[in-house]
């Protein structure tokens, strides 16, 4: 759980982020100047996951700086969001399929997720974990 969340507020957290959003996720470049990418994730025990290839800017990025933020927000008028910022771990063993099925059920369909999950592991794949330093509610 985020240090800065009471239990309630990571409840909160968890019910917010149980929908099939797109995450936005920005990283620091090799200038300092932000990068931006949506993202799918998977929100777990008080940590968000990604999936991505080492040929993404993202990956490099996080590779020299590890410092990630994160902004899900509800509808088309985001009218609700949440942010969360912190340093990430990035796994690239065989360890990152059980997480990117996981990942990947949340947003195909039952019938689809077998032909992604192929097409995934024929990539470079990386599995980052942001552990939340900060999150942010704005409702």
């Amino acid at each position: 759980m985020p240090a800065n969340l009471t239990q309630d507020e990571e409840t909160r957290l968890e019910e917010f982020l149980a929908p099939a959003r797109i995450a936005v996720v920005a990283t620091v470049g090799k200038t300092g100047m932000p990068q931006l990418t949506p993202n799918w994730y998977r929100y777990s025990g008080g940590r968000l996951t990604i999936s991505t290839t080492k040929e993404r800017v993202k990956y490099r990025n996080l590779s020299s700086d590890d410092r990630m933020a994160v902004c899900v927000y509800s509808d088309t008028l985001a009218e609700e969001y949440v942010t969360l910022r912190g340093r990430v771990e990035i796994s690239d063993d065989d360890s990152i399929w059980p997480e990117t099925r996981a990942i990947v059920e949340r947003y195909a369909t039952p019938d689809k997720v077998e032909a992604r999950v192929r097409l995934l592991r024929s990539q470079n794949r990386v599995i980052v974990t942001l552990d939340p330093d900060r999150v942010l509610f704005m409702t």
